[in-house]
């Protein structure tokens, strides 16, 4: 049936009134999309075709031949062609996590999560993991978290980190930077030259050059790391460098801007930017906006934590919901007060339970050292070993063998002065009375974290 003033090919369904359109009507259809795509295409060549004519015209005053012209695209072709006789090395990792390697050195990586998930904690352990492995700390505090030994030969040098916070209050950027110090050892209120960090929160637009604050954001950033050339760069807050996040030409600007910056540099950036608020339907994997679902597509790594509160306390667990390699195990971590309202994480061993002999070794150990007269300054191997060896233990192997276990099994620790310290079988680790510790609670208030 044909309807009053429809053009001829089209016609309505009788029961739902829609227009459809018929056989004649969609081939023309076709016709004219074939004939626009080949006047696109054409219009591409004959443009290539005018610029390197007009190129060569004005270089020699020749007209260029057909194979000449596709000598030149063929040119700037090559420098992208994979050739299959050339054996392309295998990527270096900035870290691994229990033999698992992640954050593949020129690429981006992101960390994700609800806000007030413990994001800036798993920065805090990423860096000093970099940061520290001359640190006794650090394989107590993040036990199978370092740096690869292959990635250290290809450095030849101990690691350096840029951190930029554009979120948090200076204070709590500041305690960041001093949990970082902590765990590696250093001297909380000097600076150390492997480790720098950017605030950026009141970055303001510049009046007189009209430079937006994102802008002027990102462009000290790049400054930043052209002169302090950092081999990991971590960003709290990517969110902050961009104009807007739900722009899909500016995301990927960004993020191709970054992805070019680490491979040419041959270092890893982290960037941190917040997963959508809960929905309704349990979808919690999407970071925000644009830029959340570009990062999605071109990252190596994304790690996302989530804090979870009970009647035992509160810990967070980082699963790694993306990954271009080898998938890693879950970590789990919990937030000490062992260097005072600082806040140190701390992973929590959620692998293989402890063998009867393993907790036996434990035990015999905690028995010998918490007899030992602890004092708030510590003790030194020898006066261990002395004392030891005054409770009957003559033998130098079973000596090393306990220090072994206490030392793993974080029943005594050791500080930076390489003093020993008593804690005992899951307990936390006293404030180390030597060190000057900032943010210190002086009238016993709760940690506030």
């Amino acid at each position: 049936m044909v309807a009053d003033g429809l053009p001829m090919g089209n016609t309505i369904a009788p029961d739902q009134g829609q227009v459809t359109t018929t056989e004649p009507t969609r081939n023309k259809i076709r016709i004219k999309g074939l004939k626009y795509w080949t006047y696109q295409f054409a219009n591409a060549v004959s443009s290539s075709v005018f610029f390197l004519s007009r190129t060569m015209t004005e270089d020699n005053n020749k007209t260029p031949t057909l194979a000449t012209m596709e000598e030149k695209m063929l040119a700037e072709i090559r420098p992208y062609l994979l050739d299959p006789r050339e054996d392309y090395p295998e990527p270096y990792y900035m870290l691994e996590y229990n033999g698992v390697p992640f954050s593949t050195l020129g690429g981006i990586q992101a960390i994700s999560g609800q806000k007030k998930n413990g994001k800036s904690f798993v920065l805090t352990m990423l860096m000093a993991a970099v940061l520290g492995r001359e640190s006794e700390r650090v394989p107590r505090y993040l036990a199978g978290l370092h740096v690869p030994e292959r990635t250290m030969e290809k450095l030849g040098h101990n690691p350096s980190v840029l951190y930029v916070d554009t979120e948090m209050e200076k204070l709590n950027s500041a305690k960041v930077l001093r949990r970082v110090h902590w765990l590696c050892g250093w001297d909380m209120r000097e600076p150390h030259d492997n480790f720098h960090v950017l605030w950026m929160r009141e970055v303001q637009k510049d009046e007189e050059t009209k430079e937006e604050a994102y802008k002027k954001r990102y462009r000290l950033i790049c400054y930043a790391i052209e002169v302090l050339k950092p081999d990991a760069v971590f960003i709290d807050g990517v969110r902050d460098i961009i104009g807007d996040f739900n722009d899909n030409k500016e995301s990927a600007e960004l993020v191709q801007s970054l992805m070019s910056m680490a491979s040419q540099k041959g270092i890893c950036i982290w960037l941190a930017l917040h997963m959508n608020p809960r929905p309704g339907n349990d979808d919690e994997s999407k970071m925000r906006g644009h830029l959340g679902t570009e990062l999605g597509n071109k990252v190596t790594d994304t790690l996302v934590s989530v804090k979870k509160k009970d009647a035992t306390g509160v810990t967070f667990t980082v699963r790694q919901q993306d990954a271009r390699g080898k998938d890693m195990e879950d970590w789990k971590f919990e937030v000490t007060d062992d260097a005072g309202s600082l806040g140190i994480p701390r992973l929590i061993n959620i692998g293989a339970p402890v063998t009867n002999e393993e907790q036996r070794q434990r035990n015999e150990a905690d028995d010998y050292f918490k007899l030992f007269a602890w004092t708030n300054i510590g003790a030194t191997y020898t006066e261990l070993e002395r004392f030891l060896r005054s409770k009957g233990v003559t033998s130098n192997r079973k000596i090393s063998q306990l220090f072994d276990v206490a030392m793993e099994a974080g029943i005594i620790y050791k500080n930076d002065k390489k003093k020993y310290y008593y804690k005992g079988q899951g307990k936390e680790v006293p404030d180390d009375k030597i060190e000057s510790i900032p943010f210190d609670a002086p009238d016993g208030r709760p940690v506030p974290f």
